[in-house]
């Protein structure tokens, strides 16, 4: 790594800190966001210093948290990811991925619990649990409802972004 790359990880360190990540998923991000292109999994390897085994399993749960992407190349075995350079772009499929792994199953899934339980509960404790499952479960869709909102704004910043640029201007 060079100067530039080392400070800009420093940074990333700190920034992913604070959403409970550790040195490993910080300069593995911080590598695959200053990387124009896809980047192979062994590459990310080399650079970080990691083993594969560990970049691996960064990588699934990076991919999980919608923070970079698995890409698939013709005529290759290899594994690629790519990390969305756009904050705008790239917080939409933080928002995306919210949605399939949260949103989408509480939505699904909540309402057949508590409707199962709703006239089956008989003691108070259970009773206060079944409420705690209803609020959890109210909060969620009006939480879905705000993820929708942010993702549409999010959408209207990233295209506004790209309208305003000069012609020949990349």
């Amino acid at each position: 790594m060079d100067a530039i790359e080392e400070e800009f990880t420093e940074f990333f360190k700190m920034l992913v800190k604070t959403y409970g990540m550790g040195d490993l998923q910080a300069t593995v991000l911080s590598v695959l966001y200053l990387e124009p292109r896809e980047v192979a999994m062994e590459e990310i390897s080399k650079k970080t210093g990691y083993s594969p085994a560990s970049i691996s399993n960064t990588m699934k749960m990076l991919e999980g948290l919608g923070i970079v992407r698995r890409v698939k190349k013709p005529g290759t075995n290899k594994v690629f990811f790519y990390m969305e350079k756009d904050l705008m772009k790239l917080n939409q499929q933080k928002i995306k991925a919210t949605y399939e792994h949260i949103i989408n199953p509480g939505k699904t899934m909540l309402p057949q619990i508590i409707e199962k339980y709703r006239n089956k509960v008989e003691d108070k404790e259970s009773r206060e649990k079944l409420h705690i499952i209803e609020n959890y479960y109210h909060q969620m869709v009006q939480f879905g409802e705000l993820l929708g909102d942010m993702s549409e704004k999010l959408e209207r910043m990233s295209a506004e972004k790209w309208l305003k640029k000069e012609p020949g201007s990349q």
